[in-house]
């Protein structure tokens, strides 16, 4: 499934000039899918709603880092095409109002696939526990498969970058940097 910002053409995702945008494609996948993602900034909602985030599903694999003329995932360059997860999707540069989590790993395996992004403002400063913990990506209960990503620029009570609550996901290339939180700045993990 193709994707850039805001979609293209039909939105139907079966081509570059037809791309979907990110949000709609990923409600749309089903096991088997991989979503190609073109350089840009892409945030889970059009709304002030901050629960909204970026669901991982099992057997669904999304890669960033393309120029939007591929035809082989091989040929993407995901340091050059920075492809941006981002959860500040209120007023600009104004935290208070960011997603909870950008991306959220609920119950999926290994075969859940995120590669090729950055991960930026989510703000996970709820009082309840869940919405206090992993402003960048909050797994629960899950071992995505994690490569060649940068989180930075999130906040948690638990795990600013990320949070893994009885969860075990498997990371490569992973960079953490500016996050913060109480405890666990990059990364907090709870078993």
């Amino acid at each position: 499934i193709y994707v850039v910002p805001g979609g293209a053409g039909t939105q139907s995702g079966a081509s570059w000039p037809n791309a979907r945008d990110l949000a709609a494609a990923l409600t749309a996948a089903s096991s088997g899918n991989e979503l190609w993602v073109k350089a840009g900034t892409y945030k889970p909602t059009t709304t002030s709603d901050r629960t909204a985030t970026f669901t991982l599903k099992t057997g669904v694999a999304l890669y960033g880092g393309f120029a939007g003329i591929e035809t082989q995932r091989s040929e993407r360059n995901w340091q050059t095409n920075v492809t941006i997860l981002s959860g500040d999707i209120g007023a600009a540069n104004n935290t208070s109002d960011n997603s909870y989590h950008v991306v959220v790993g609920n119950g999926v395996d290994g075969t859940a696939v995120l590669d090729g992004f950055s991960i930026t403002g989510g703000n996970a400063n709820d009082s309840a526990q869940g919405p206090n913990s992993g402003g960048g990506m909050y797994n629960t209960n899950s071992s995505p498969t994690l490569s060649n990503l940068n989180f930075s620029g999130n906040y948690g009570a638990f795990g600013g970058g990320m949070n893994n609550t009885t969860s075990a996901p498997r990371l490569t290339g992973v960079v953490f940097s500016g996050n913060s939180a109480s405890d666990g700045g990059g990364m907090y993990n709870y078993i």
